[in-house]
């Protein structure tokens, strides 16, 4: 667990017998959540100015291409040109780009799942990035590498456009903190290219150092035409506000998830689901609504949409739904009402 997120949950369950109102308690975690953020963001800028070229580190990050059965990985600095070899990489489909968080790599059972369930449907180039030494350093260090790691990347989807791959298909899905690299390489994207990437979906992207951060300091909806976002374990090791077109509340965004003992259970619960609604599209509902509050008491639009593989691009707003303990988490359209009864104060925060 983030160093940061054992800090949040040590002082918020010291805490949490001193507030005389649930929300009163919401309100002071969320301000002690973006002071430590701001703390963290300045300490990262510190290391910053004290770091010498990166450019070493950087020729450690690779990229793997699974294609069928076989995968196949490249540095990458020789990565363009080994896509581009015959059957390799086709330019008339879309493109998946699977970034991993802190402390992970790509051939993860987190990323691979992941990357298998697309590969699976034949439609897809389905691509990894792994930058696990970049990424294996302090959480400041992994911080400032991440920026990095997505303007290389962001480089990479420029040359693959060059060569006839179009903007609008390339669909990058960031882990963690692989969300904010998934932000930079589309920011960083729109610089080398003056357009945007067609989508990007962050996978409960990392709190710590980035909650109440302005929008060029991580992933932001204005990095690809349209940005999705599944909160799971918010105030922990998730970003607290929304950032996306479409943010989606799994039972309230948590900070926990049913059936989960640990911040990480819940922290990686929002893959977990991705999988699943691309192996099952359009089976987990979600209803817009402006607060968790309003959807336990049932007041919620009749605004529905699909989380994950099926979302429409035209989402836009908060959504709200529950799931179940486990697989199969989906629960339809049953998971856009509250049937049971209230959860705990802090999944009964307001997100507006």
């Amino acid at each position: 667990m983030h160093h940061l997120s054992v800090i949040v949950l040590l002082i918020a369950a010291r805490n949490l017998k001193l507030q005389a109102s649930a929300q009163h308690f919401d309100t002071f975690a969320e301000t002690l959540y973006s002071r430590l953020s701001g703390a963290c963001r300045a300490i990262m800028s510190l290391q910053h100015d004290s770091l010498n070229s990166q450019n070493q580190i950087l020729s450690t990050m690779k990229i793997y291409l699974l294609n069928d059965e076989m995968m196949t990985s490249f540095p990458i600095d020789k990565s363009y040109k080994a896509l581009i070899k015959p059957k390799m990489f086709d330019i008339t489909r879309q493109t998946k780009v699977i970034i991993h968080g802190y402390r992970d790599n790509a051939q993860s059972s987190v990323s691979l799942d992941l990357a298998k369930a697309y590969n699976e449907k034949k439609l897809f180039n389905v691509l990894l990035v792994d930058s696990e030494e970049m990424m294996s350093k302090s959480y400041f260090l992994s911080v400032h590498n991440a920026r990095l790691v997505g303007k290389r990347l962001a480089n990479l989807l420029a040359n693959l456009e060059d060569f006839g791959a179009n903007a609008v298909d390339f669909h990058l899905l960031g882990i963690s903190l692989g969300a904010h690299i998934a932000g930079w390489a589309g920011k960083y994207f729109q610089r080398y290219k003056m357009r945007k990437l067609g989508r990007i979906t962050g996978l409960d992207p990392a709190g710590p150092c980035f909650s109440s951060a302005y929008s060029e300091q991580r992933l932001d909806k204005l990095d690809a035409d349209y940005v999705d976002v599944i909160h799971t374990n918010r105030l922990v090791q998730g970003i607290t506000e929304a950032v996306g077109h479409a943010d989606f509340y799994v039972n309230g965004g948590g900070p926990m998830q049913p059936g989960c003992l640990m911040p990480s259970c819940s922290h990686l619960r929002a893959t977990k689901l991705y999988v699943e609604s691309v192996e099952n599209p359009k089976s987990i509902v979600a209803v817009r609504c402006k607060s968790w509050r309003e959807f336990e008491s049932n007041s919620c639009e009749d605004n529905f949409t699909v989380l994950g593989y099926g979302s429409s691009t035209s989402s836009r707003g908060l959504y709200f739904l529950r799931t179940t303990a486990g697989p199969q988490f989906a629960l339809g359209v049953d998971g856009t009402k509250n049937n049971e009864r209230p959860m705990n104060s802090w999944q009964s925060l307001v997100v507006v």
